[in-house]
């Protein structure tokens, strides 16, 4: 539910984010998202001088206010950009910033102006969406509220490093209220921190994500980590919260609790070592451009976006047990699976071309008989029938190959 991709670049036309499999007849709350991108819009000089008024244009998915069950576009027009800022950056990486490895990435030809993709500027779509998740939350009883660790200070720390041309980090502190007990699993594609941190990370300049007392329990006993349980006959509930509402990876009923923690702004006036990819010399650079002294200061909605996009992952529900119900969930598992398969066939391609120059022969049954093998240990109740699969799996992939 909620499956979640951001487009856009940060002086490109526009940013935006497009929700798959949101749920039809969900109230969109156009104030509560003006409110939510109010809250991260900049307010003060410790925040960057660009100005943008983001008002959320609805591409499809909703009609009369409400939520159709089809894919969900929204796109917010970019205005206030100064993409002239960013001519030094052309070649030159910022230390810190992915301007190198967004280079590598797409092979020279990204978009450098103020950061393209990898821009905080991708963060007022992810806001909107949240906007959307925190609704149907809601409606389940559930509740994301996120807020600065030790907001003075860090605002002290933030005004010092603007004047000396620096750039701090920072942490948000972020609560779930109103999960159940029960929900996630124990691997790694269904734990409760995994999914959580899947999303927070994606946010740029995330270093750190600590559940409950986090990091502390480095210092900490068993006896004092541990959270004593509380029955009054009916409910179960901890004394203390220091694992975060977690345990295994599914929430035990209390709140969910963690920790985000953001590097400084990479994009600094003080003078820095760095590399001319062009011309592949040492350089140094002081950038230029609007930036934030501290992005912390605007962090919290975006934080709250992300986990309640995440716990909307986590709570999806399961398909009715009747036939269309079922067959609603295969469609989705097949859509992932043809996207696996085409990125499979796409480097098989690649593989085919090497055998090519090497004058290898393009089946090797060997290499054939042992991926039968393995992939059959992956479910062994189903060997037969996996077996059977990726042996058409790679007939194909021959033919890709040839």
């Amino acid at each position: 539910m909620l499956d979640y991709t951001l487009f856009g670049e940060s002086h490109g036309p526009v940013v935006g984010v497009l929700l798959r499999h949101v749920p039809a007849g969900i109230p969109v709350d156009a104030l509560q998202m003006e409110r939510e991108l109010l809250r991260r819009r900049p307010s003060d000089t410790l925040s960057t001088a660009r100005r943008e008024t983001d008002p959320v244009q609805f591409l499809s998915g909703v009609f009369r206010g409400y939520t159709t069950g089809m894919p969900l576009v929204m796109v917010i027009p970019n205005s206030d950009v100064h993409a002239r800022d960013y001519d030094a950056l052309r070649t030159v990486a910022r230390p810190g910033h992915a301007d190198f490895t967004a280079h590598v990435k797409a092979k020279g030809f990204h978009d450098y102006r103020g950061g393209g993709h990898f821009s905080g500027r991708l963060t007022a779509p992810l806001t909107a969406a949240g906007s959307i998740a925190k609704t149907v939350l809601a409606a389940q009883g559930v509740t994301v509220s996120a807020h600065i660790v030790d907001e003075e200070d860090l605002r002290r720390r933030a005004a010092e490093a603007k004047a000396a041309g620096d750039s701090v980090g920072g942490q948000i502190f972020c609560r779930i209220n109103g999960l159940p007990a029960g929900i996630g699993g124990p691997d790694w594609f269904d734990a409760v921190e995994s999914e959580i941190a899947r999303h927070v990370f994606a946010i740029p300049a995330v270093k750190a994500v600590g559940f409950g007392a986090g990091e502390d329990f480095a210092g900490m006993r068993g006896s004092q980590a541990n959270d004593p349980l509380c029955t009054d006959g009916r409910n179960v509930w901890t004394e203390t919260n220091h694992n975060g509402g977690i345990n295994g990876g599914i929430t035990n009923g209390m709140p969910v609790e963690f920790t985000v923690t953001f590097k400084p702004t990479p994009t600094i006036a003080v003078e820095q070592e760095t590399v001319d990819l062009e011309t592949m010399k040492n350089v140094t650079l002081s950038a230029a451009g609007r930036h934030d002294s501290c992005i912390v200061l605007r962090a919290a909605p975006i934080v709250e976006a992300a986990a309640a996009l995440a716990i909307c992952q986590l709570m999806e529900a399961e398909p009715a047990e009747d036939i269309t119900g079922y067959r609603n969930k295969i469609d989705e598992i097949d859509e992932k699976i043809v996207k696996l398969l085409s990125e499979r066939l796409q480097i098989g391609g690649k593989i085919g071309t090497l055998k090519a120059l090497k004058g290898q022969k393009i089946r090797d049954k060997q290499r054939e008989a042992e991926v039968l093998r393995s992939r059959g240990d992956l479910a062994p109740e189903y060997r037969d029938a996996i077996e059977a699969i990726f042996d058409t799996i790679m007939s194909q992939t021959r033919e890709v190959e040839k």
